[in-house]
């Protein structure tokens, strides 16, 4: 049912198909009575029984598995979101901004599209301040969430966003990228904010300290800036 906070789209799944609580004591899984089942590391679960959840712990509902990702170490922290620091060293644990985007996608499928903004605008405030290449997974991860959400909010805020991102790392845009945003702006008249003119520069101050910037890559970014750019 489009009122779960998890909405998975699987005609094996029951409208409530199982709970998850989260409290001080842990995880704990509960089957609401599915039809199909709710299944924890292979074995059915009793109906309206709680069953407490571990780390590496799979869950399958339908076709979908759920993997179970903690840290027993973490102290409460203020932040929600501190664990996704974690995830930005070259050779870390990248799956948690993977799922992020993974719910990015599924609110958008349902129409939850003030879900889909708070989850997107927690990963890339994240990846703002952290060092990461641009083909690193959590970066074309975020790149393709907020492509994806601009997309189906028609809003260009989030294409802004997408063209900060990539000044503020000084990363040079692939063709694919390209080819995403040109679908996206085919039904978006105008791109707000300062990203698109930040990048623009970066890319020539990139060429000036003797990056090599596809010539390609600075025409299209100005032809961007002409036709989508200004207040």
């Amino acid at each position: 049912m489009s009122d779960c906070w998890l909405v998975c789209d699987d005609d094996l799944i029951s409208r409530y198909h199982a709970r998850l609580h989260v409290s001080e004591a842990g995880l704990h899984v509960e089957d609401l009575d599915s039809s199909n089942g709710t299944f924890l590391n292979g074995e059915r679960l009793t109906k309206r029984t709680k069953v407490q959840v571990h780390h590496k712990d799979t869950l399958r509902v339908g076709r979908e598995v759920i993997s179970i990702i903690s840290d027993a170490s973490l102290t409460p922290v203020d932040d929600p979101m501190d664990s996704l620091r974690k995830t930005m060293g070259p050779n870390e644990e990248t799956a948690f901004p993977q799922l992020i985007s993974q719910l990015v996608e599924k609110s958008l499928k349902v129409g939850k599209i003030k879900e889909a903004e708070r989850y997107a605008l927690a990963l890339t405030n994240q990846l703002m301040g952290a060092k990461v290449p641009e083909d690193h997974p959590t970066a074309r991860s975020c790149v393709n969430c907020l492509i994806a959400l601009a997309t189906k909010s028609s809003s260009g805020i989030w294409l802004d966003r997408v063209f900060r991102l990539h000044a503020v790392h000084g990363w040079l845009m692939s063709d694919d990228v390209i080819k995403s945003l040109r679908s996206a702006l085919n039904q978006i008249t105008r791109i707000p904010g300062t990203g698109l003119g930040d990048y623009e520069r970066r890319l020539r101050e990139l060429s000036r300290d003797g990056q090599p910037v596809p010539k390609g890559l600075m025409s299209t970014i100005a032809e961007f800036s002409d036709a989508y750019g200004g207040p």
